[in-house]
């Protein structure tokens, strides 16, 4: 315990506190020291397994209570900050299905050294995915056919992932998680439209990170790309002010940039199976070479 919570600012008596709060750099560090505990390699899934409903109050029941997979899945995107405090959940819907996808709102990894990061970061997608795996198996009582993809190779407790996720591809381009279409209109029975609606009410939209706003104006102006000037303005705030922002979360708006870009460009490489020349059209670039030069840049970024 004493381990675990070292350098957290996080004591053992204020766990048993009702009115705790912890900040994103606390949490992140907190699950930085849980995720080093190598020996008990469980304790991601079984933190995820348990985590929905118990862990929460009325806003369970945005989950428990939705009328079918999609709409517990849009719940799970919507509110992600409230259920999973350092990430925030994308859902991408095609006609293969809905393809979710995780990122950092705060920038908290950036402060960890580049091993413990890779650990840390491997140690919450774990969790997450297997919350929302365990969620919806157990809404509709049934194995869903989840597949799941992450950018690590494959670690010596495998066996983890084939018992609490099923079909996983290690060391790929992307992190995701899919299910079918065929599942999305999945009805849940056992639900109470009360209490969904006043869980409906009840749950406020938490506000979203610094990081994952400027990421998502990105994506919403796709062909009208804002510029540091465009985001400062409409946040209010000089773009000084805003550099001086993203330093402290360990970012900046060419590395944001760049991230997003790269993810578009590996997502339409992986999942809507387009080639160099075809992904180029699409991320309006003059030619295939230039191309390829800004997916080399990203990659420094």
């Amino acid at each position: 315990m004493h381990y675990m919570l070292r350098h957290t600012g996080i004591f053992y008596d204020d766990l048993i506190a009702h009115d705790l709060k912890v900040g994103p750099a606390q949490f992140a560090r907190l699950i930085s020291n849980i995720a080093k505990l190598e020996q008990f390699p469980e304790l991601s899934f079984l933190f995820g397994q348990q985590l929905i409903p118990s862990a929460f109050s009325a806003s369970s029941h945005l989950i428990v209570h939705a009328s079918t997979i999609r709409e517990l899945l849009e719940n799970l995107t919507t509110y992600s900050e409230v259920y999973f405090p350092l990430v925030k959940l994308r859902t991408q819907f095609e006609n293969s299905g809905v393809y979710l996808f995780e990122e950092d709102p705060y920038g908290e990894s950036s402060s960890l050294s580049l091993s413990s990061r890779t650990i840390y970061r491997r140690w919450l997608i774990e969790y997450v995915f297997t919350s929302i795996i365990t969620a919806t198996n157990w809404r509709v009582d049934k194995k869903l056919p989840w597949s799941v993809k992450v950018d690590w190779k494959t670690p010596c407790w495998q066996e983890q992932y084939d018992v609490y996720w099923g079909k996983v591809d290690f060391r790929q381009p992307m992190v995701l998680l899919h299910l079918p279409e065929e599942y999305l209109e999945l009805t849940i029975e056992a639900r109470s439209e009360t209490l969904y609606k006043v869980a409906q009410k009840n749950t406020l939209i938490p506000p979203c990170g610094l990081l994952s706003f400027i990421r998502e104006q990105f994506r919403v102006n796709e062909e009208n790309t804002p510029s540091l000037n465009d985001l400062s303005a409409a946040m209010n705030m000089s773009p000084a002010t805003l550099k001086r922002r993203l330093k402290n979360h360990s970012s900046t708006y060419r590395s944001l940039l760049g991230e997003v870009n790269r993810q578009h460009a590996i997502y339409l490489q992986e999942v809507k199976q387009m080639d160099d020349v075809q992904i180029a059209q699409k991320m309006q670039f003059f030619d295939v070479s230039n191309y390829r030069r800004a997916v080399k840049r990203w990659k420094i970024a």
